[in-house]
């Protein structure tokens, strides 16, 4: 795969961006960037750019902590259902058998009627 190459524009600087990922992949992470930062430099007027930098990098790992907790939650929700569903297929194939095997012995104890019948 060619790596991509692409200027983006963070927090008013322009960027040099080389990667494997599209051309808008890498804006959209870019975008993601400066909103964070506008963010911060919105809500703390005087920050130096290394602290609003550093700021920024908290933010986007606190993001992607909780966006992995909740992966994490549902992965184990989705575990949980999976397992119900086959508890409850299980059960409705026990059911379905049973059900087939009263249906056969009725239709054995019909036809002795019959045959009793004749």
């Amino acid at each position: 795969m060619d790596k991509t190459r692409t200027v983006v524009k963070i927090c008013g600087k322009e960027y040099t961006m080389t990667g494997f990922e599209s051309e808008e992949y890498i804006h959209r992470v870019a975008i993601y960037v400066d909103r964070k930062m506008s963010e911060l430099k919105n809500q703390y007027v005087n920050l130096n750019p290394s602290t609003l930098a550093v700021l920024t990098a908290l933010n986007v790992a606190d993001d992607l902590l909780k966006l992995q907790d909740q992966m994490e939650a549902l992965t184990r929700e989705y575990q949980l259902l999976s397992e119900e569903l086959k508890r409850v297929r299980s059960g409705y194939a026990a059911e379905r058998d049973s059900v087939r095997g009263n249906v056969t012995n009725l239709s054995k104890e019909r036809h002795q009627i019959f045959d009793s019948l004749k």
